[in-house]
């Protein structure tokens, strides 16, 4: 227990910092700018609260009117009750932000620190009311659909309403109503006829059209790989001979998956936006070639027509940017601009329409793009600010993005649900020297539901982002990996390649340029460009991730920097197959240590932790998978491991047991020997239990005291107090007390209490 409260604040020392955080996001009475806004603003506004003005736009430019005539003093904007219409982004500049530096503060280990400072300016919520910042437009003058189209199905007939377009947007790709975003019309989907390329798809015949709107559109595909989804707009297709041309590249060429993966004639391409899938309550087609909108509503009103239907103007709404040099080593960022208590909704998703400015920008896989605007709320060179208390919800994008130089900010106490795409994304500058994105806060908030459009998509990323602190949060229900630490990008990767057009070439040292991925000497010569590297990830908890696309994780770490710590959380019931391992640090992933965890009633073919490098695998309990792990419950991938160190683990085994330990892909026969992955580490004082099998383990320490191996290790029942109840505490008497195996407490895991 010393251990732990040298390296992390205790639980009373998080519940001091989130009430002083709460006091300094939102001030109270005293101070000399107290602005109002409401959706029924006043003819003759003067920002009183008799008189408040009509629109946040307005709000933050008498602001600025007072900031030109000398007021310095902070600022809130309180937004009364009701929806905030925003028909472009709202940017907030440095002008809008403090005025003192910050350069000489001190940094912390991990994490923005406690908050000393107020807010400069503060957007928050009128006491008791509940406004929301949405990027929607309303959709009227609707009228029953008398004469339906020959393609809309016949069960929609006469269920259907159509609308004009609102005046002024010429292209949307989400649509919601008072409820919920709606699902866009989406067919069964098909399963590809051959290999095609980036560009081209095989389809079988009949699965295409040339529709007479054909750019309105779009295929989701599967392109050949388990850990990716791209929604591709159609330039073409040629009914006669099954071919069809996509406007942008796929991630990946456009072919089957593999079988083990897969079942090859499943659906892996879907056509979304067609009159012949519009057939159940809540879906809708866009056709820009008439401008008209045609619905089927969930919620009606009593005559049946939709209502509160709102269309999206943009894919961000609110961007707070400072003075981005990007070629340069030095950015001027905005600083203290909170945000409280607000909700932020209905905002589009940011679609791929060509290859420009999208080939070679993406992050890892294409799993999100390089600075783009994809998100409700996004920080752009921006430093001590503050998301408190508030909701990202029911949008086209992500939650909220940090790119490029982002400092001491912090996100707590927030939900993030029933996004499109990600729920926070961290994203520093592309492989190279300038290394300015850092020491952020995550705290205690609620992240579910995300990936809904673009299933890879995670609920929090830190890519080229270190030092953060990640903690007491709380993710389910994603449709590929919980969360990321990654970069991922080697100095040699092509400009077309994946992340290619983020490489700082001209900050890379010329005998690192033709450096591959590959070894640990190799990543230790490359690892000063790789900059997500001493992030605190701990006390969090995940469950039911990856159920849409498959080879994803719970916690992934991969090919980043030094020094991540995963510690002490909660992974529970992430039972997909096709799991790999519930935490996972691959492809020449180093110096990560995986500390304190429980992973409970998890699947996958390593149910537990998968290594492929050198990482340390201490104190973590491994209890009950959900199926026989192929590849063992702790699995070393491929590339050595030579130094790591498993210690003090404990792995309840499956009823029908399997390995604890495995090398993947297996070694060579070695005389009875074991791999010698499993020689090269430092093992021991680990505690294994059959439920049924005594003996599951006689072979295992058998081979490995041969080698000086698990001397000290024991088999026996740790005697869990109540597992599948969540108290993974010892009974009297454990063998696990004798090993020096430290209890973890689950419930100090996850979001906590008000």
């Amino acid at each position: 227990m010393k251990t732990r409260l040298k390296c992390s604040w205790s639980r009373w020392n998080v519940l001091q910092w989130l009430s002083m955080l709460v006091v300094l996001a939102v001030p109270g009475e005293g101070f000399a700018m107290d602005i109002y806004v409401s959706v029924d603003g006043d003819a003759q506004a003067d920002g009183s609260l008799a008189k408040p003005y009509g629109s946040l736009p307005d709000a933050v430019e008498a602001v600025r009117t007072l900031r030109n005539a000398g007021n310095t003093e902070s600022a809130v904007i309180h937004l009364r009750g009701g929806r905030h219409q925003l028909s472009q982004t709202l940017i907030l500049r440095r002008e809008d932000g403090a005025r003192t530096t910050s350069d000489a503060a001190m940094l912390e280990q991990y994490g923005a620190g406690i908050p000393t400072d107020p807010a400069f300016l503060t957007f928050a919520a009128y006491p008791g009311e509940h406004p929301v910042v949405s990027g929607g437009v309303p959709v009227t003058g609707w009228k029953r659909l008398e004469s339906a189209p020959t393609d809309l199905p016949a069960q929609s007939v006469a269920k259907v309403w159509v609308a004009d377009m609102p005046k002024g947007l010429n292209r949307f790709s989400t649509l919601y109503d008072s409820q919920r975003r709606l699902n866009r019309a989406r067919n069964d989907g098909f399963a590809y006829a051959k290999q095609g390329n980036a560009r081209t798809l095989h389809f079988p015949e009949g699965a295409l059209r040339n529709w007479d709107n054909l750019k309105d559109v779009e295929i989701q595909v599967r392109p050949g790989r388990a850990w990716a989804i791209n929604m591709l707009p159609l330039e073409s297709v040629d009914e006669d001979s099954c071919v069809a041309t996509t406007g942008a590249s796929a991630t990946y060429p456009m072919g089957p998956l593999p079988g083990y993966l897969h079942d090859p004639e499943a659906s892996v391409v879907w056509v979304e936006n067609i009159l012949e899938a519009l057939n159940e309550p809540g879906e809708w087609v866009v056709n820009t070639e008439t401008r008209k909108i045609y619905l089927w509503p969930s919620d009606p009103a009593p005559d049946g027509s939709p209502r509160g239907i709102l269309a999206p103007t943009t894919t961000e709404l609110i961007r707070v940017e400072g003075e981005i040099d990007y070629e340069g080593p030095t950015d001027t960022p905005v600083r203290g601009i909170a945000f409280s208590g607000l909700t932020f909704s209905h905002a589009d998703r940011w679609a791929w329409k060509s290859d420009e400015g999208r080939v070679g920008w993406g992050m890892q896989h294409d799993w999100d793009m390089f600075d783009r605007p994809t998100a409700l709320l996004r920080f752009r060179g921006a430093e001590d600010c503050q998301v408190t208390n508030c909701k990202f919800v029911n949008s086209g994008g992500s939650g909220l993005r940090m790119d490029l130089h982002a400092q001491r900010n912090r996100v707590v106490d927030s939900e993030f649900a029933h996004l499109g795409e990600a729920g926070i994304l961290l994203a520093g500058y592309g492989p190279g020297t300038k290394d300015v994105n850092h020491h952020n806060d995550i705290v205690n908030n609620h992240i579910h539901h995300f990936s809904e459009i673009t299933w890879h998509s995670p609920g929090l990323w830190a890519w080229q982002s270190g030092h953060n602190r990640m903690v007491h949060n709380e993710l389910h229900h994603s449709g590929y990996s919980a969360v990321l630490i990654t970069t991922r990008v080697e100095p040699d990767r092509s400009l077309n390649g994946e992340g290619g057009r983020t490489i700082r070439r001209h900050e890379i040292a010329a005998e690192d340029r033709n450096r591959q991925r590959g070894g640990y000497e190799g990543w230790k010569t490359r690892e000063k460009y790789n900059h997500a590297r001493h992030n605190l990830f701990e006390y969090n908890e995940i469950s039911h991730a990856v159920q849409l696309l498959s080879d994803g994780n719970g916690i992934y770490v991969s090919g980043t920097g030094t020094g991540n710590l995963v510690r002490y959380n909660y992974l529970h019931d992430n039972v997909a197959n096709s799991l790999p391992a519930a935490i996972r640090c691959d492809d020449d992933q180093h110096e990560t240590l995986i500390y304190g965890n429980v992973l409970y009633n998890n699947a996958g073919f390593s149910a537990g932790i998968a290594s492929k490098g050198v990482n340390d695998i201490i104190n973590n309990f491994i209890v009950d998978p959900a199926v026989v792990p192929g590849s063992g419950y702790i699995s070393f991938e491929w590339v050595p491991v030579t130094g790591s160190k498993v210690r003090r683990n404990i792995v309840v085994s499956h009823p029908e047991g399997g390995k604890a330990h495995n090398e993947r892909p297996r070694g060579k026969d070695n005389g009875g020997r074991p791999s010698p992955k499993l020689i090269e580490t430092d093992m021991d004082n680990n505690l294994y239990y059959h439920p049924t099998d005594s003996h599951w383990m006689d072979e295992h320490l058998l081979k490995m005291r041969a080698v000086g191996k698990e001397k000290e290790s024991l088999v026996g029942d740790p005697l869990f107090v109540d597992p599948a109840g969540g108290d993974f505490s010892f009974r009297p008497g454990s063998p696990a007390l004798t090993l020096g195996i430290e209890p973890l407490d689950v419930s100090k895991m996850g979001r906590l209490g008000d």
